[in-house]
């Protein structure tokens, strides 16, 4: 692994922050937190929160790393910070594509700040945008992903995911961000591979009113595969946990689908479900939701179809859809 950043300095924590206040009082003046914080994004004085899961509308709200896009190439928010503390402190709770690449966008911001702007950095930032803004169910050319090495400059984020989440794996979270730092220079660099997509995500049960609960296997490649297949509503499997938990996802595709897969009327029936339904355990946005990602679920995915196949059902039949497969009168 290459030498540490020199930017930024990075806060692996244990858990995230509840709210603004719980991170400005835990925080540093000048600290940027990337996903780590159970609020809305935006900036409070010197403390900026950069996230798209809660409290936003999903699909108007950028992926973090636009966010930070944003904030360095048109606010030039890191030559005005490093001013004052070097090098800025950045918090964040696990290393998804997204937090890797605000962090690289934070720690190479000269790299934004030039007239053009890296053109192939701006791809990647928007492509990842795509993406996310969809709970990684956006329909995309698996072989282009391919091609312009998407899948290799986040290989070592899959490598990581399908190990899931723990506690006290912080080294792994600092490794797999500096690792994916690496390789996007290389791609910067001309010098980047390329990485087969293999994976076969499981389909454990397809509903006839249009979701599918999916085993994916830990690869977060699965829900492209997914979407290239036509799927646009899920319940996934992320990981089963040494504790014999379990890590899901909840993604609706589209808002514009008549309100027939209804995340938050989900995650509600869930959480009421769970072993521990007094501790927050299921939470997220419109459009992308999920179990507790260290904790997991207690419910098994059967007991997850049981509970969302009447909700989706009468929600299904409320929208005027009727019964799927029927003979229009």
């Amino acid at each position: 692994m290459e030498s540490e950043f020199n930017h930024i300095r990075l806060h692996v924590v244990d858990q995230r922050f509840d709210n603004w206040e719980h991170f400005i009082r835990e925080t540093p003046e000048y600290s940027i937190g990337l996903e780590v914080m159970d609020d809305l994004p935006g900036h409070r004085g010197h403390w900026v929160h950069f996230d798209h899961h809660v409290g936003v509308i999903r699909e108007v709200t950028m992926s973090a790393a636009m966010q930070a896009y944003i904030a360095v190439r048109q606010g030039r928010l890191m030559e005005r910070w490093l001013r004052h503390r070097n090098p800025v402190p950045v918090y964040v709770w696990n290393s998804d594509q997204d937090v890797c690449l605000a962090a690289f966008v934070l720690e190479y911001h000269e790299l934004l700040e030039r007239a053009q702007g890296m053109p192939l950095l701006r791809w990647i930032v928007q492509y990842n945008n795509k993406i996310d803004v969809c709970g990684g169910l956006y329909p995309v050319n698996l072989g282009e992903l391919v091609k312009n090495h998407f899948t290799w400059v986040f290989e070592p984020y899959r490598q990581q995911r399908m190990r899931g989440k723990m506690h006290g794996d912080e080294w792994l979270v600092r490794k797999t961000i500096r690792e994916v730092c690496d390789r996007l220079l290389a791609l910067l660099e001309e010098r980047a591979g390329t990485a087969p997509i293999t994976t076969q995500p499981q389909i454990l049960y397809a509903s006839p009113f249009d979701f599918v609960i999916v085993d994916e296997k830990g690869d977060p490649i699965s829900r492209l595969v997914l979407a290239a297949q036509g799927h646009r509503n899920l319940i996934s499997l992320l990981c089963t946990r040494p504790t014999g938990r379990y890590t899901y996802s909840v993604i609706r595709g589209s808002p514009y689908d008549e309100d027939v897969f209804q995340v938050p009327r989900l995650i509600e029936a869930f959480q009421a479900a769970e072993d521990q339904p007094h501790v927050k355990i299921w939470g997220g946005s419109n459009l992308a939701a999920g179990s507790d990602s260290e904790l997991g679920s207690s419910l098994h995915w059967t007991q997850l179809r049981d509970i969302a196949e009447p909700l989706v059902r009468e929600a299904y039949l409320t929208s005027g859809s009727g019964v799927p497969g029927a003979t229009p009168p």
